[in-house]
C-alpha cells in the first residue's frame, strides 16, 4: 500500500520541498464488507494535492471488485509546510469536505481566495449567498483548520462583485454595454485587490519570520496554539524565570488530585507525580512542544506544553526522568494520543512522598531479589542498595534465584557507605541416588535455601556451588545436591528461607517438633517473614485460619530458641513499594501464573513496618527476630567485593619486548632508519601509554591470532577503534595506518607528510614521485588519533575486536586455548532482559485478560517498571575472556552453561561480560562474511586482496551508478552499482550514495560512519546538509570527527575527549559542555547534532570496513563471475533456485510480486528481494547460471564454469548442507550406479529425491540397480 502512494503521489507539486522532507505512515486499512468502502488511515506531516487524492480513490474502485467508496482519513503530525502552503494544498479539502460548501466547490478556484486581514476570504457570486454560507460553514472551516494544523485563522465569504450589485440596483435600466464596462472595471480592480492582497501577504510573511527568528510565538489564537496532536496548546501566558522549585508559570495553589480522578474538562487542577519520560519537539514556528509523562501511582497523564525554546531549556535542566514534580493545568481530550491529556499552566519541583524508617535501631533485610530473579524480581539493584542506606539501614543483602549476577551492580551502588550481603537463594536437593549411583537431581524435590557468603574463602565457594548448579545439576532450575553444599559450605552461612524451604516445608507435612529440629540441625540461621507472603496458603485451604499461619512463625521461634539458632524475620524482597505489586503481577501473568495477589506483599519493609508486623510475638521478641538478629549474622559478614577491583592481564613471556619489537621493526621497514619525527613521536607515545598500562599481552595476542589466520590464508578485518593505534598496524593487527595523510616512497624509505591541504586520507591524494629516486610514492594515512583508543591519559579500556572469517572462527578460538590454556579461557557471557516492546506487549496482555483499561500513558509507565528482568543468558558472538595463570575464574565470577543450561557445550562467565571486562582480559574473535568472501575470490583469482588499490577510477564510479557494469539490456530498472557490496548494497546506504555522490575514498568512509550510527544520519546530518548549514566534509559522521573539530575549535583536549565519549554513547551534552563550545564559537547546527546522536562508530571502524569493501567492488568490476558466485554462496540461503534458474523475466515477475505485496511481504520474500536484484544485475550484465549437476557443482559454493556461474546442490530448496555434502562426497568416491545406490549412500531423503528430480540431478541414472528381465533376453 506504501508503493501505491509513492506511485501516485505528484510530488512535483510540492515544490520546492524535496522528496526525503515528506514522511507518511499507513496504520490501518479496512474494508467495511457491508457498505463496500475502504477505510484507510494515516499519519502524515504534509498535504497531498487533493487531485492526488481524487485518482487514487478512481483507481482502487477501479481495481477492487466491488468497492464503492474509499475513505482517507488523514492526522497530522509535525508539518513540514508552512501555514499558506497548507492553505494552498487544504482548500480543496475543505470545499469538498464542509457538506454546505460542496455544490460550490468547483466555481471556487485559487483567485477567488485571498488573506484579507488576518482572515482567508472567499469570494462567492452573490451576497445571499457569501451571507449564507457565513453562517453555516465558516465556523466549521475554521475548527477544522485549528483542529488539524493549529492554524487559528477565520475564514469569511464575500460577495465576488460588489460593486457590481451595487451598479445593477442603481442602474436597472442601464443597457447590456454599460453592464459590461461597469464588469470589466470589476474586474480591473479585483486584479488590483489581489496585487495589494499578495503585498500584504508578503508582508505578514515577513513578520512571522521576524516574529520567530526572535523566539516568537508563532500562529497565534487569542488563547492558544494548535499541535501536531490535535489538540490545541494553550500558550503560557506567563512563563516567568525558573525561581526556587518553581519552574514554569506561577506558584500553584490549590488541593492536589489524584491522576485517576481527572477527567476531559478538568479546570485548574493540581496534580502531583514522578516523572517517567520526557519529550519535546520543537516547531516550525520558533516553539517548543515540551511532553511530560508523570505518574502518581494511581494512573499516569500527559502533561503537555507550549513554550518558548528557552523556557523548554530550562525545564531540561531542571526535570529529569525521577524528577518529582507539582503542575497545574487543565485536562482536555487529546485526538492523536487518544487520551486525555494535562495542558499545563504551571511546574514546580517537590519532594517525593517517601516511606522513612523512624526506628532509633535498625534492622537488616537478609532475603532479597533484583530483576536478576528470572521473571521474579522487580527490584532494581541500585534502588534496593540505596533505598536501604536512604533507611540507615547498616547492611542489605542481595539474594537471587539460583544466580548472582547482581552483585557487581550491588557493589557500585553501595560504594563504602553501607554493607552488602552477598547470597543467593538457592535450590537444594538430597543426595537420593538413581540406580547407576549418581545423584537423582531431576525427580528428588528441591527446597529453597539461603547461602551467604561470610567472608572470601565464602565467596568464591558460592561461585563454585551457583556454577555446579549450572554445569551438572540443572533441571527447570539450577540445583545444589546436598553433599556438594557440605563439600563447599566453609565461609558460607546457610539460612532456612521461606515457606518453601526445608524447615517450614517439614512443619506443614505435620513433622513434630523434633522432625523439625532434625531438619533444622543443617542450618546456621532460621527464617520468618510476614503473614501476607503466605497470605495464599490459606486462600488455597492449606491452613485454616491466620491465625495457623502466625503459629507456623511462632512454631519457629521457639524452636531457635530450643537449638540455640538465631531466628531472623525477612521481608523476602521482590518489589521496593507497596504498589510495585502489580509490575510482579503482569511479569508472571505474561507466563501462565494463575493465582496472583491483588495485595502487595513482597516489598521492603522499614524497621518500624517489620516491628508492627511481628508485634504478635511480643515487643521484645519482635525487636530480637527484627533488629539484634538480623544485625548479628550482618556483623558476621566481612566487608567483600564481589570482583576483584585491580586488573589481572594474563601473561606471554616476553610481551612487552616483543611488541616494542616488533613494531620497531616494521616501522623502520616501511620508514627507514631513523624514523621520521611524526612516526617515532606517534609510535613512542603509544608504547608508552600501551606497556606502562599493562596492554601489551592483548596486543600480542591479538598479533599471534592475526598471524595465525594469515598464515592459514584468511585475511582479518579489525572492527571498533583498534585501527586508531599506529602500534595495532605495525604490529601487524590491522591495516589501517592512523597516521595523518603522507606519502611514502617503497624503495628510498623517503616521506613526506600532509597538512593543511584538505585531505582526510592519503587515498585522496593525487599521484606523485619520490623527488629523491624517482619511485612512484605510495599514499597512506586517515588521520585517526590514538586517544580514540586508550583516551588521552591511557585511563580508556581498550577494546581489540577482529573479524575474522566465519568459517575461520572456531579455528581462532581454539588457537587461544594454545596460547593460553583452555583451562582459563571461557566464552564471554550476556544476560538477556525484558525489554520496551515485550513488556508493553505484557502490559496489553494483563489488561485485556481481565477486561479492564488503561490509557497509553499508564501502560507504558507500567511497562518501564516491567522491563530489565532477566529472561535468559546467553553469549557474545565472539568474546572471549581469559584468566592469567595461577588464578581461578571464581576468583571473579561463576560459570554456566548459556541458556539456562540448555547448551551444554559451552561455558560463559555468569556475569554479563561488561561487568569484568575492566579486570580480565577480552579479546573479541567475531566471525564475518567479508573475509569469507576475500578468500574465496581470492581463490578463485589468484589476486592478492593486499595489492588491489584503493582508488581506481572504474571502482570509484560504481559508487556513483552502474556506468562501469556494462549492462546489456535496454531499459535497466536499477540505477546504482552496489547492490551485493558489503556497506554499501541496501537500499539505506544506496539512497545515501544518491544524496553525496560521493568523489573520493574518504566520502565513502563518512558514509560508513552515517550509515552504522543511530541518530547520525537520519534527522541529523542529512538535515543539516540539505538546509546548507552543514556539508558533506563537516558534518559529524564517525566518534572521532567530534574530538579532532573541538580540538580545532581550540577546547581543551580533555574536555573535546570527554565530550565525544558521552555523546557517541547517546548521553547528549551537559549545559556546561554547550556553553564551552559556545564560547569557542562552535556553530549551533554542530551542538544540535550532538544532542541529536544515540551512538557513532569509530572511523577506524569505518575505514576497515570500507577497505574490505572496495576490494570487493574491484572484483564486482573486473572479475564479475568471480564476484556473484562468491556473493551467492554467502547468500545461499537466501536463493530460489525455481525462480532464478528460469531467468531474467522470472526474476524480474518476482521481484514486481515482492514489490506490490509491500509491507504485507513475509520475512523470507523481503530476504529473497535482495537477491533477485544482484541476479537481475547479474542476467543484465550478459551472465547466465549452470544448474546443478553430479559430477560438477560443488555442495555448497558456487564457482566459475566456462564463464558461467554453476550451481552448487545447496542452492536447490530443502537440501541442507549434510545431504548437499554426502551427495558430492559420495559421488567423487563413486558415481552412482542407480537411485537406490545413491540412497544408501549419502544422507539424501526422499523429499531431497523429489527435488533433485526436478531439477534433472538424476538424468540417466537408473532407479535399481536389479537388471530388467527383458533386457537380459535382448
Amino acid at each position: 500500500m506504501n508503493r501505491f502512494f509513492e506511485e501516485n503521489i505528484n510530488w512535483n507539486k510540492l515544490a520546492p520541498h524535496s522528496r526525503g522532507e515528506f514522511v507518511f505512515d499507513l496504520e490501518n486499512v479496512v474494508l467495511l464488507q457491508k457498505s463496500m468502502e475502504l477505510v484507510i488511515e494515516m499519519t502524515l506531516n504534509f498535504v497531498i494535492p487533493y487531485s492526488d487524492i481524487q485518482i487514487m480513490r478512481e483507481k482502487l474502485c477501479n481495481d477492487v471488485g466491488g468497492l464503492k467508496k474509499v475513505d482517507f482519513r488523514f492526522r497530522y503530525d509535525d508539518m513540514v509546510m508552512d501555514e499558506h502552503e497548507i492553505l494552498e494544498h487544504y482548500m480543496p479539502y475543505l470545499m469538498n469536505g464542509v457538506p454546505e460548501l460542496v455544490s460550490i466547490a468547483k466555481t471556487v478556484d485559487s483567485d477567488c481566495i485571498k488573506k484579507e486581514d488576518g482572515c482567508i476570504a472567499i469570494y462567492l457570486l452573490g451576497e445571499e449567498s457569501a451571507r449564507r454560507f457565513n453562517d453555516s460553514a465558516a465556523a466549521s472551516m475554521n475548527k477544522i483548520l485549528h483542529d488539524k494544523f493549529g492554524i487559528p485563522v477565520r475564514f469569511i465569504f464575500k460577495n465576488k462583485h460588489e460593486d457590481y450589485h451595487k451598479k445593477i440596483q442603481e442602474q436597472n435600466t442601464q443597457k447590456s454595454e454599460e453592464i459590461s464596462r461597469i464588469i470589466k472595471e470589476s474586474e480591473e480592480k479585483a486584479a488590483a485587490a489581489r496585487q495589494a492582497a499578495e503585498e500584504g501577504r508578503t508582508s505578514v510573511e515577513n513578520a512571522r519570520n521576524t516574529a520567530s527568528n526572535r523566539g516568537g510565538n508563532g500562529a497565534r489564537s487569542g488563547s492558544g496554539y494548535q499541535g501536531q496532536s490535535g489538540v490545541s496548546y494553550r500558550r503560557n501566558k506567563y512563563e516567568g524565570p525558573v525561581e526556587g522549585n518553581r519552574i514554569l508559570g506561577k506558584p500553584i495553589e490549590g488541593n492536589i488530585s489524584e491522576i485517576k480522578t481527572l477527567r476531559d474538562g478538568s479546570r485548574n487542577v493540581v496534580v502531583e507525580g514522578e516523572i517517567f519520560k520526557t519529550d519535546r519537539k520543537d516547531m516550525k514556528n520558533g516553539r517548543t512542544l515540551v511532553i511530560l509523562y508523570l505518574t502518581d501511582k494511581t494512573d499516569s497523564i500527559c502533561a503537555k506544553m507550549f513554550v518558548s525554546e528557552q523556557k523548554a531549556s530550562d525545564i531540561e535542566e531542571n526535570i529529569r526522568i525521577g524528577s518529582y514534580v507539582r503542575i497545574k493545568g487543565s485536562c482536555e481530550n487529546d485526538s492523536f494520543e487518544k487520551m486525555t491529556v494535562l495542558m499545563t499552566d504551571s511546574i514546580e519541583l517537590s519532594d517525593k512522598p517517601k516511606r522513612k524508617d523512624t526506628c532509633e535501631r535498625k534492622r537488616v533485610e537478609l532475603h532479597a531479589h533484583t530483576k536478576m530473579s528470572q521473571f521474579d524480581g522487580l527490584s532494581e539493584v541500585k534502588d534496593l542498595v540505596n533505598t536501604a542506606k536512604a533507611w540507615g539501614h547498616p547492611a542489605v543483602a542481595v539474594t537471587d534465584h539460583g544466580v548472582v549476577q547482581s552483585f557487581p551492580d550491588a557493589a557500585k551502588a553501595a560504594g563504602s557507605d553501607i554493607k552488602v550481603i552477598y547470597g543467593v537463594e538457592a535450590y537444594l536437593v538430597n543426595d537420593k541416588t538413581d540406580a547407576q549411583g549418581n545423584i537423582d537431581y531431576k525427580s528428588n524435590p528441591s527446597y529453597h535455601i539461603i547461602l551467604i557468603a561470610q567472608n572470601p574463602t565464602g565467596l568464591k565457594n558460592l561461585y563454585k556451588l551457583v556454577s555446579l548448579s549450572y554445569l551438572y545439576y540443572y533441571y527447570k532450575r539450577p540445583r545444589i545436591p546436598r553433599s556438594e553444599l557440605i563439600k563447599y559450605r566453609d565461609g558460607i552461612i546457610i539460612g532456612s528461607a521461606c515457606e518453601a524451604g526445608e524447615v517450614f516445608r517439614t512443619m506443614t507435612a505435620g513433622g513434630s517438633d523434633e522432625d523439625v529440629m532434625r531438619t533444622a540441625e543443617f542450618y546456621d540461621y532460621l527464617e520468618i517473614q510476614p503473614r501476607s507472603n503466605n497470605m495464599f496458603m490459606l486462600e488455597k485451604g492449606m491452613v485454616s485460619s491466620e491465625e495457623e499461619l502466625l503459629d507456623y512463625n511462632r512454631r519457629i521461634v521457639s524452636i531457635g530458641e530450643k537449638m540455640n539458632k538465631l531466628v531472623v524475620a525477612t521481608c523476602d524482597t521482590h518489589y521496593i513499594e507497596p504498589e510495585d505489586y502489580i509490575y510482579r503481577n503482569i511479569i508472571q501473568a505474561a507466563h501462565g501464573y494463575k493465582d496472583l495477589s491483588d495485595r502487595p506483599s513482597l516489598y521492603l519493609r522499614t524497621t518500624d513496618e517489620m516491628l508492627e508486623e511481628f508485634a504478635y510475638l511480643g515487643a521484645d521478641t519482635a525487636e530480637k527476630i527484627v533488629i539484634d538478629n538480623t544485625n548479628a549474622i550482618a556483623e558476621m559478614v566481612e566487608v567483600l567485593q564481589p570482583v576483584p577491583e585491580k586488573k589481572f592481564p594474563p601473561k606471554i613471556e616476553g610481551s612487552e619486548e616483543r611488541l616494542r619489537k616488533r613494531c620497531y621493526e616494521k616501522a623502520h621497514s616501511i620508514y627507514g632508519d631513523p624514523l621520521p619525527e611524526p612516526v617515532k613521536k606517534r609510535l613512542d607515545r603509544e608504547l608508552e601509554s600501551i606497556i606502562g598500562n599493562d596492554y601489551a599481552v592483548m596486543y600480542v595476542a591479538a598479533e599471534m591470532l592475526v598471524q595465525k589466520s594469515l598464515g592459514d590464508g584468511y585475511l582479518v578485518g579489525s572492527r571498533g577503534s583498534v585501527g586508531s593505534s599506529f602500534a595495532a598496524t605495525m604490529d601487524g593487527i590491522t591495516e589501517v595506518n592512523p597516521l595523518p595523510p603522507h606519502y611514502i616512497c617503497p624503495n628510498c624509505k623517503n616521506s613526506e607528510f600532509i597538512e593543511n591541504e584538505g585531505y582526510d586520507c592519503g587515498v585522496d591524494m593525487p599521484d606523485k614521485i619520490c623527488p629523491v629516486c624517482g619511485t612512484a610514492y605510495k599514499k597512506d594515512g586517515f588521520n585517526i588519533p590514538f586517544e580514540t583508543f586508550m583516551g588521552f591519559n591511557g585511563d580508556k579500556e581498550p577494546d581489540i575486536d577482529l573479524n575474522f572469517a566465519g568459517e575461520y572462527q572456531a579455528i581462532a578460538h581454539k588457537y587461544v586455548e594454545e596460547i593460553f590454556g583452555a583451562e582459563n579461557v571461557f566464552k564471554a557471557g550476556t544476560i538477556s532482559t525484558v525489554k520496551d516492546k515485550t513488556a508493553l506487549g505484557y502490559v496489553r496482555k494483563y489488561f485485556e485478560e481481565r477486561h479492564a483499561y488503561a490509557n497509553k500513558c499508564e501502560m507504558e509507565r507500567l511497562a518501564l517498571g516491567c522491563t530489565g528482568v532477566r529472561s535468559t543468558t546467553g553469549q557474545h558472538p565472539g568474546g572471549i575472556v581469559i584468566v592469567p595463570e595461577g588464578h581461578e575464574i571464581y576468583e571473579f565470577c561463576p560459570v554456566m552453561h548459556p541458556s539456562e543450561g540448555k547448551v551444554k557445550d559451552i561455558i560463559t562467565t555468569h556475569f554479563d561480560y561488561h561487568k569484568i571486562d575492566h579486570n580480565l582480559l577480552k579479546l573479541d574473535i567475531l566471525g564475518h562474511d567479508v573475509p569469507s568472501m576475500i578468500r574465496m575470490l581470492q581463490d578463485m583469482t589468484g589476486i592478492e586482496p593486499e595489492d588491489i588499490p584503493l582508488s581506481d577510477e572504474k571502482v570509484n564510479k560504481i559508487f556513483l551508478g552502474c556506468e562501469t557494469l556494462d549492462i546489456k539490456v535496454e531499459d535497466y530498472r536499477q540505477k546504482h552499482g552496489t547492490f551485493g557490496i558489503p556497506e554499501f548494497g541496501t537500499s539505506f546506504t544506496r539512497q545515501m550514495l544518491d544524496d553525496t555522490k560521493p568523489d573520493k575514498f574518504s566520502s565513502l568512509v563518512r558514509i560508513a560512519g552515517f550509515s552504522h550510527g543511530t541518530d547520525v544520519w537520519i534527522n541529523n546530518a542529512h538535515d543539516f546538509i540539505l538546509n546548507g548549514q552543514a556539508t558533506m566534509d563537516d558534518a559529524i559522521a564517525t566518534r572521532d570527527d567530534i574530538m579532532n573539530y573541538l580540538i580545532e575549535k581550540e577546547l581543551p583536549k580533555q574536555d573535546a575527549f570527554t565530550i565525544m565519549e558521552r555523546v557517541r554513547k547517546g548521553r547528549g551534552l551537559t549545559n556546561e559542555e554547550v556553553s564551552l563550545m559556545e564560547e569557542h564559537d562552535v556553530p549551533e547546527w554542530y551542538i544540535e547534532s550532538c544532542r541529536r546522536i544515540k551512538y557513532m562508530f569509530p572511523k577506524a571502524h569505518a575505514v576497515a570496513y570500507v577497505m574490505m569493501s572496495y576490494r570487493i567492488a574491484y572484483f564486482k568490476v573486473y572479475y564479475p563471475q568471480e564476484f556473484y558466485a562468491t556473493y551467492f554462496t554467502m547468500k545461499v540461503d537466501f536463493f530460489n533456485s525455481a525462480v532464478i534458474i528460469k531467468g531474467m523475466d522470472a526474476v524480474t515477475a518476482r521481484m514486481d510480486a515482492i514489490k506490490l505485496a509491500g509491507d504485507e511481504a513475509s520475512n523470507k520474500e523481503k530476504d529473497e528481494y535482495i537477491i533477485y536484484e544482484v541476479v537481475y544485475e547479474m542476467y543484465a550484465r550478459g551472465y547466465e547460471f549452470l544448474p546443478a549437476r553430479l559430477g560438477h557443482s560443488k555442495a555448497v559454493q558456487f564457482f566459475v564454469e566456462g564463464g558461467k556461474v554453476r550451481l552448487p546442490f545447496r542452492a536447490l530448496e530443502g537440501l541442507g548442507e549434510t545431504a548437499a555434502k554426502s551427495l558430492v562426497e559420495e559421488y567423487e568416491k563413486q558415481p552412482f550406479s542407480s537411485i537406490e545406490d545413491m540412497m544408501c549412500r549419502t544422507s539424501v531423503n526422499s523429499s531431497n529425491l523429489d527435488t533433485l528430480r526436478q531439477y534433472e540431478v538424476l538424468e540417466g541414472i537408473p532407479d535399481s540397480d536389479q537388471m530388467n528381465l527383458f533386457s537380459m533376453l535382448g
